[in-house]
């Protein structure tokens, strides 16, 4: 084009920055955008937003933002590629910021915008922005397509809420191995391993969706934190054999995290061995992490030279070396690793949460305690939960803290990890009955368990926490009559459902509801706990012949309500009645 002299118009630069975007052709797109200043593109809207994408694929999002800053006009695509910048470049607080301005200029959300800003919140930990995203998609009759479903149960399981992610994965009409993938992954996730592998099992005989290797990642993954050995071990030799998945080190590193967390140190250490590709650093990590559990220090080591060769400039390293050591209380080689790192200027990641308040996601910092005057109320909320919990028997977990100090010098470090400050803002910030949402970027230490633990028992608090691996669900323990309580409105409200064409029974809700019936017998022990089991299995094959008739007559336009009687939920309320009547 330029050789016959022909002048490029304003059609010309957007497919050409796309194809730099895509090619990743750095110094051919600023040549390009050089162009577009000389010959005047700079002000059209859609050269713009070309460059914005393009500059965004290729992770010079300073320089993204600095054009779309400098835009004479926008639209909503300019918006768009400007919050999916951010997302792909892993900046989720900036990408949630921009949301809140689109909405604030009241510029038209598509799809794109939808499936764009979830993304951010999941990793946020953004629940109430992502609460509104679905509401508007119901307002506004936006297509639940499967990049948005898929969207909302990523969200929803990362944020915690499992049921909602059931409900948004149950009406979606088209359902893709992406879709299956955040739903098998987020039970994982949950700590719900039993209902990922019921979902993979639905997945491959069911539906006949073929799995691809981040399903059996998630599977696995759900097979870790159920500790069920056996299950993944035939999981990981079907990949190939059953499946025709070839095995990534990913896969690997999941069987070691899976035999180590069980003990099986030597076996994870021989699958290391016996890897096809070279181990990497975050496989040797995974074992070492189960050395550091198990106390085996003599493994442990062996581990760590392998490790320190393949990152030596890795602080987390250094710090699962401390450990190991400070579990044998050899404090001279403690300091012989802290010296190493400062000789080398090594710094270890700190901590970090962060928790959604109105719309805005704080973030706090691990013992940063002076950061801020404004810090000062929260710190002084944190000192009085602390007094609070010991007066309830807890006592600070000092075993790996980094340093030779004396007791409580330990206890006041632990006292600023930034999960406890987030907890601390979300204590003197949110009301009585909203739950406490947070996000840490490490793994959440075994005294901030204890402490989150205890503070959802003193304080009646919901507290959900999610580090790196998985979730943790705190919830306050309801008293056995409060339990039956519970069984019997969920199974009267899921009853009640029955009699509206419209209405759905929440099959996770009445298995709470059922859970609940049984934990009350078994804690009185006054009733007979088979007779219970009786009117939950009712209850269950209820809802099971409900739900299969129901689905049928979708299909074939029929009513399904009152297909079957409705004697057996009845039967499972009046147990509740007869409970509740008794105490």
């Amino acid at each position: 084009m330029s050789k016959i002299s022909v002048l490029p118009d304003l059609f010309t630069f957007p497919p050409l920055l796309k194809s730099a975007a895509q090619l990743h052709l750095r110094h051919l797109g600023m040549s390009i955008h050089g162009c577009t200043v000389k010959l005047g593109a700079c002000t059209d809207v859609f050269t713009n937003t070309a460059l914005v994408h393009m500059y965004s694929t290729l992770a010079r999002i300073t320089d993204a933002v600095q054009i779309f800053d400098e835009m004479p006009e926008r639209n909503s695509v300019t918006w768009n590629a400007m919050i999916t910048g951010f997302v792909h470049n892993r900046r989720f607080k900036e990408a949630h910021e921009f949301f809140n301005e689109m909405r604030r200029f009241g510029v038209e959300m598509s799809e794109v915008t939808m499936v764009t800003a979830l993304s951010a919140c999941a990793h946020l930990g953004a629940l109430s922005q992502g609460i509104w995203i679905h509401n508007y998609i119901r307002l506004k009759d936006l297509r639940v397509n499967v990049f948005v479903g898929t969207a909302l149960i990523d969200m929803y399981m990362k944020c915690g809420v499992v049921d909602k992610a059931v409900e948004v994965f149950g009406t979606m009409r088209l359902k893709n191995v992406y879709s299956w993938n955040a739903l098998i992954s987020g039970f994982a996730m949950n700590g719900r391993g039993e209902d990922a592998l019921e979902a993979f099992d639905m997945m491959i005989e069911g539906e006949r969706t073929k799995p691809d290797d981040v399903t059996l990642l998630g599977v696995l993954c759900a097979c870790c934190h159920q500790g069920l050995v056996d299950v993944g071990r035939k999981l990981f030799i079907d990949m190939e054999r059953k499946f025709g998945l070839q095995l990534r080190v990913e896969h690997y590193g999941c069987m070691v995290d899976l035999l180590g967390k069980a003990g099986f140190l030597e076996e994870a250490h021989e699958l290391i061995k016996t890897m096809p590709m070279k181990a990497d650093a975050v496989i040797w990590r995974t074992l070492l992490a189960a050395c550091r559990i198990h106390g085996d220090t003599q493994l442990g080591e062996l581990v760590i030279g392998n490790l320190l060769e393949l990152e030596p400039e890795n602080g987390e390293n250094y710090v699962l070396l401390a450990n190991i050591l400070i579990r044998d209380r050899r404090w001279n080689e403690v300091e012989k690793v802290r010296k190493i790192m400062n000789q080398r200027r090594i710094k270890k990641v700190p901590g970090c949460s962060s928790i959604e308040f109105d719309n805005v996601v704080y973030e706090f910092v691990a013992a940063n305690r002076f950061e801020k005057e404004t810090m000062d109320e929260i710190y002084k909320v944190l000192e009085e939960v602390g007094r609070e919990l010991t007066a309830a028997g807890y006592v600070a977990d000092t075993e790996l803290v980094s340093y030779d100090l004396v007791e409580e010098e330990k206890e006041g470090t632990l006292m600023h990890h930034s999960e406890k400050l987030a907890l601390a803002f979300g204590l003197l910030r949110t009301p009585q009955n909203c739950t406490i949402r947070i996000v840490k970027n490490l793994r959440v230490c075994k005294d901030c368990h204890s402490f989150l633990k205890l503070v959802t028992k003193v304080y009646k608090r919901e507290i959900v926490v999610r580090d790196r691996n998985s979730t943790h669900n705190k919830k306050p323990q309801a008293s056995p009559t409060q339990m039956f309580s519970s069984a019997k409105v969920v199974a009267e409200a899921a009853k009640a459902t029955l009699h509206h064409e419209t209405g759905k029974v929440d099959k996770a809700k009445v298995a709470d509801a059922a859970a609940n019936l049984l934990g009350a017998a078994s804690h009185y022990g006054k009733l007979e706990e088979k007779g219970f089991g009786k009117y939950v299995e009712k209850a269950e094959n209820y809802l099971h012949q409900y739900h299969t008739t129901h689905s049928s007559s979708a299909h074939s336009g029929d009513d399904a309500h009152g297909a079957y009687p409705e004697k057996r939920f009845g039967e499972y309320v009046k147990v509740a009645e007869e409970f509740m009547k008794k105490h």
